[in-house]
């Protein structure tokens, strides 16, 4: 099990980038200018964390080229693809008040604005200018967006608030299995 206590994900390694070790990184915040301000980025094995100093980072397109110290060659490069990056929670900004971090929201359990209770979030994902978050209850799943109509509060202790419209919950619904 990895040990992701204190430090939160920045990007994840899409690819190899040219023959020097550089990683192409897609960036996994709102505030991609992040990678400017590092001096270094952690990668998380079964070992343990592996802190790695950021030599050089410059925006391309939607993503990043990321130099990382001790990656020096492409098949270094290649090896790391699918793997997530980290910094420590305090070189993160602090958050605006309508703002939450990914990761507090996995796990979370989902309540509407009247108190009932729908299930708990499995997972999300980018769906171009917003996020979607997959619920799993006991009759099935169904997929929320993120925006401002839809969720109401991420609370710190672990529960999240949404303003059910009609059919929200029937229209994408995947049956339990």
């Amino acid at each position: 099990m990895k040990n992701l206590e204190g430090i939160i994900q920045v990007g994840l390694v899409i690819n190899s980038h040219g023959l020097k070790g550089e990683l192409r990184v897609m960036p996994q915040t709102d505030d991609p200018g992040i990678f400017l301000r590092l001096d270094e980025l952690i990668r998380v094995e079964d070992s343990g964390k592996i802190f790695h100093t950021l030599q050089n980072a410059r925006e391309v397109k939607n993503h990043w080229l990321i130099k990382l110290e001790g990656i020096s060659d492409i098949d270094e490069a290649k090896s790391l693809k699918g793997e997530a990056l980290y910094t420590t929670e305090d070189q993160i900004r602090p958050l605006d008040e309508d703002e939450f971090f990914i990761h507090d929201l996995i796990d979370a359990e989902v309540f509407s604005t009247e108190g009932r209770h729908l299930g708990r979030i499995v997972n999300y994902f980018d769906a171009g200018t917003q996020g979607v978050c997959e619920v799993e209850s006991e009759s099935g799943s169904f997929l929320f967006p993120t925006s401002d109509e839809i969720l109401k509060d991420v609370k710190p202790d672990g529960k999240v608030v949404i303003q059910l419209i009609p059919e929200l919950i029937t229209l994408n619904r995947k049956k339990a299995k």
